[in-house]
């Protein structure tokens, strides 16, 4: 009896700790592909350079979240995330920031891989697949709900406060910048 006991108060702070992990403070939240929701949680500046992290959750698990019980459409669905890191920037004072990369001309962004926001797989597999100009997309499934992506850009201008962010198929962010 001890032992079950044991286990279901382990079970229970692991389910205690998920949900604070899964309650961070969302700074903003649009909806994204597939009915997908898209929350950023994070926007730091440090090193003259600013970070910024977005969450992608599948619908079905948005509803297990909001308390309600997702259909067996939504479960089984796969949705796709891909695109060019290239195509992610946000505005300041009506200029365009894109994303930086590092001295040997790698994104600085996460996951990607060659030019795309994609799914982290098997180097041997990936290599063939590029070679034929395909690349898996970054997916979201019921056994794999959730999904974060991040981003490096050059820290806004002195005196910028705000600055709106932009990622393809998710409507922009609206961000807050603290210094």
């Amino acid at each position: 009896m001890k032992k079950i006991f044991l286990l279901l108060s382990l079970v229970a702070m692991m389910l205690a700790c998920t949900g604070t992990v899964m309650a961070k403070k969302v700074l903003d939240e649009q909806f994204g592909p597939g009915g997908s929701r898209v929350e950023l949680v994070k926007a730091k500046i440090r090193n003259n350079a600013l970070t910024l992290a977005v969450r992608y959750t599948h619908p079905a698990e948005v509803l297990k979240l909001d308390g309600k019980h997702p259909s067996m459409d939504l479960r089984v669905r796969n949705i796709p995330i891909k695109f060019k890191v290239g195509s992610v920037f946000y505005i300041a004072d009506g200029k365009r920031y894109f994303v930086l990369k590092d001295k040997e001309g790698n994104w600085l962004a996460s996951p990607v891989v060659g030019d795309y926001i994609c799914e982290p797989v098997d180097l041997q597999a990936l290599k063939k697949q590029m070679k034929k100009n395909k690349v898996p997309a970054l997916k979201l499934e019921e056994d794999h709900p959730v999904k974060i992506l991040w981003f490096k850009f050059p820290a806004p201008p002195e005196g910028v406060d705000e600055i709106e962010f932009q990622i393809p198929e998710v409507s922009p962010f609206d961000v807050e910048i603290k210094r």
